[in-house]
């Protein structure tokens, strides 16, 4: 009994050992990296321009070109760089006798279009991880939506945008703009495929919307970025905001930061946004309610209670409650925020 009961034992760690054992073999033949491309594998950006001439003109004005330079070792320079070894794409071309030859030579370059928003992010990060703004792309929202680095940026700039660069319709309205080129604009704003906050307005409809109520952040008149608030390549803080809560705010209202001697509990709890909408209202100062009234009475709703000083139905009929309450996001002498 006691040697069948060891044998059991033995028969069943046996099994697991084996199961670990096909697991740790699938993994590493998973892992096990592709055959490792020689200094001969690749041809050079100059061999790339015979069939992309317009892609590697495009290129070669932007400043990834002056990074991946022949200082680098090969596999780092040029067009091959983010397309990987070219050589054998290149050998396939030239044999290639009819069209089925031809998409087998086209798949042998690594191409942005035929691989998954993640396969492509992660080729990019091997460069842009360094930088702090991109370093947590790979948790961000945009990504996670199915987003990646080529749906906003581009090395080589499309034919449909490279006319002239058009200015926001509320700014051109109001002022004589000079139209600058969309290349140059493609240039000098991080390779974006369109300016801010057309760009941005693509996918956010809701946001643009917002944008269009009368008292807004004046993005539309270019004054401001979505980038100035927002990071598009991940954040540790909602809405990929740039900094924690309220600190994105008071980068420009700096006189609303404090500390003051008494604050707002408002402000503490839920921040700017537990008043204001950033995007756009019909406030005139962007608070959720149009009369702002009824936005304080949703905190201060019991006529009886410490918070409410007020009588009972002794709530003025018309007017605001600053006209009394003038310092509401924090005093240094009157804990009532009164004049």
């Amino acid at each position: 009994m006691h040697k069948a009961g060891w044998g059991w034992r033995r028969s069943r760690w046996d099994l697991i050992g084996f199961i670990a054992l096909l697991f740790l073999t699938a993994s590493i033949s998973q892992a096990a990296p592709q055959a490792q491309a020689t200094a001969a594998d690749y041809v050079g950006a100059d061999t790339c321009s015979a069939c992309h001439a317009e892609q590697f003109e495009q290129f070669r004005k932007t400043y990834m070109a002056a990074v991946l330079a022949e200082k680098y070792p090969v596999e780092q320079q040029g067009c091959e760089a983010c397309h990987g070894p070219g050589r054998a794409h290149v050998e396939a071309i030239g044999e290639a006798t009819d069209d089925a030859s031809m998409e087998r030579a086209k798949s042998l370059i690594y191409s942005f279009a035929r691989h998954s928003p993640k396969e492509n992010a992660d080729r990019c990060l091997t460069c842009h991880i360094k930088n702090e703004n991109q370093s947590l792309f790979r948790r961000s929202r945009h990504l996670g939506s199915g987003v990646f680095c080529g749906d906003c940026h581009t090395a080589h700039l499309p034919k449909e945008v490279q006319s002239a660069a058009q200015t926001s319709t509320a700014l051109a309205s109001l002022f004589s703009v000079p139209k600058r080129a969309a290349e140059q604009v493609w240039l000098d704003d991080h390779l974006l495929k369109e300016e801010q906050p057309k760009l941005c307005y693509s996918c956010h409809r809701n946001v643009e919307a917002e944008f269009q109520l009368p008292v807004h952040h004046r993005v539309q008149e270019g004054l401001l970025k979505c980038t100035d608030c927002h990071n598009p390549h991940g954040s540790v803080t909602a809405n990929e905001l740039r900094s924690v809560r309220t600190e994105a705010c008071y980068a420009c209202h700096v006189e609303k930061r404090g500390p003051f001697v008494f604050e707002h509990a408002a402000v503490q709890v839920e921040g700017c946004t537990g008043c204001h909408v950033p995007h756009g209202s019909t406030n005139a100062f962007r608070l959720k309610r149009r009369q702002e009234r009824q936005l304080c009475l949703e905190c201060h709703t019991a006529p009886e209670g410490l918070n409410v000083p007020h009588p009972r139905l002794g709530f003025q009929e018309a007017g605001e409650c600053s006209r009394c309450h003038v310092e509401i996001h924090g005093s240094n002498y009157q804990k009532q925020f009164l004049r």
